[in-house]
């Protein structure tokens, strides 16, 4: 803002996250600006309240408030009018209400919080012209949402013709539509909401080195290991128990978030100095404020003083195609999403969606070999790191994924 000659005077919020700890407080204080909530929003820090149909003036810029509750409570989407090319509104910022080709899950309230979206969708958001822009808070893979699309923008005529959620023919048929493709909810949900609330205080982690001995014997004592390397390093050899999130995975943090025992201390594995600080930026935006240490000499010093070390063989697509063949007790693990799966997928493959993996271990035989697979090599990793927690042995991570499957030639089963 300053580079551009502007001044942050005001800080507005769509609603309460539960995904991430939201930054306004830290900007509010940086920036000398005011807070702005809906009023529903549960905040117990310093803010002002909003309420639907107030109106923000910013220069020739007017900011409309449209109360668009059921993702949260306190959801709102604004609308915006430049008044210097018209009176007529140019573009709706929709929050978490309203993705291109989605809408938000019902998080707090589930089938009542379904029921309204609806309501927002049909009194509020598609009562405007089809000529709005939509500029919605996320695109494709985040948690707040599924099948979201990757573009940025869309419009109210897009979306009312496309839209699938929006091509329902009832209330009822919408809301059982949207709850059954609800993905589940972060673990540390009520904790990120907590924090976000002023409810559950802000802490900044401050971890320690740890030399390898001391790390054993933390982990003994409960703490666990956070793999931040990439896969095939990680696979090469890692300590027994850790999980690997690579720390250049897409939504980085939110799968740590996912994966990592709840409040428990964490000893970060990391594969160079940069990277430790970067990690504990991105987890304590998740609520993720336990990284007490991390191995200050990596798995050199852990190696050198004898200490158990495990490994997961990295095998190709190539490989993979012939163990099919040849190894007919060998069990195919695909855990990319459904809407991924359905555009296309390895015959008798195991369909075990990332989130859900923990949940349907006991779905998995623990006597077979095991290839897991997802679009490129790393949420297999990170499904891998987790499910050998849980006692299963005998895993081959698929590098390249489905992308290099396909690439090969190999054929796939798709939803036609």
């Amino acid at each position: 803002a300053r580079k551009k000659g502007l001044r942050i005077t005001r800080i507005v919020e769509t609603h309460t996250h539960a995904d991430h700890i939201s930054g306004n407080r830290d900007l509010a204080a940086a920036a000398h600006a005011r807070i702005f909530l809906h009023a529903a929003s549960g905040a117990t820090f310093d803010h002002s309240a909003l309420r639907d149909g107030e109106e923000i003036e910013v220069g020739n810029v007017l900011l409309k408030v449209l109360h668009t509750p059921g993702h949260t409570p306190d959801s709102i989407s604004l609308l915006v009018t430049d008044r210097s090319r018209g009176d007529v509104p140019w573009f709706v910022l929709t929050g978490d209400t309203m993705f291109v080709g989605s809408v938000g899950r019902p998080d707090l309230g589930g089938a009542q919080a379904a029921e309204e979206i609806y309501d927002s969708l049909s009194n509020t958001l598609l009562t405007l012209d089809d000529s709005v822009e939509v500029y919605p808070a996320h695109g494709s893979g985040s948690l707040c949402g599924r099948a979201m699309s990757a573009k940025s923008g869309s419009t109210i005529g897009f979306e009312r013709r496309f839209n699938p959620l929006l091509q329902t023919r009832s209330k009822s048929e919408f809301v059982d539509l949207l709850m059954a493709g609800t993905p589940p909810k972060p673990p540390s949900f009520d904790k990120i909401v907590g924090k976000n609330r002023g409810l559950i205080p802000l802490q900044s982690a401050k971890p320690r080195p740890y030399t390898a001995r001391e790390a054993w014997e933390a982990i003994r004592q409960g703490a666990c290991v956070l793999d931040i390397r990439d896969p095939g390093t990680f696979g090469e050899s890692h300590v027994p128990g850790a999980i690997n999130v690579w720390i250049e995975s897409p939504q980085f943090a939110d799968r740590v978030g996912w994966f990592v025992p709840s409040g428990t201390p964490l000893i970060l594995v990391t594969q160079s100095p940069s990277d430790l600080d970067r990690a504990v930026v991105s987890l304590g935006r998740v609520g993720v404020d336990e990284v007490t240490g991390f191995l200050q000499w990596g798995m050199i010093d852990w190696k050198s003083d004898g200490l158990p070390v495990e490994s997961v063989p990295q095998i190709t697509v190539y490989d993979l195609a012939s163990w099919m063949t040849e190894r007919p007790e060998l069990v195919v693990i695909d855990v990319r999403e459904p809407f991924e799966w359905l555009e296309g997928h390895i015959d008798g493959a195991v369909h075990l969606p990332m989130m859900e993996a923990r949940e349907r271990v006991r779905e998995l035989p623990p006597d077979r070999p095991k290839a897991v697979l997802c679009a490129g090599g790393l949420r297999s990793s990170t499904v891998i790191s987790a499910l050998k927690r849980e006692g299963l042995t005998d895993w081959y991570n698929v590098t390249g994924g489905m992308t290099a499957w396909t690439k090969a030639g190999y054929s796939v089963v798709d939803r036609s």
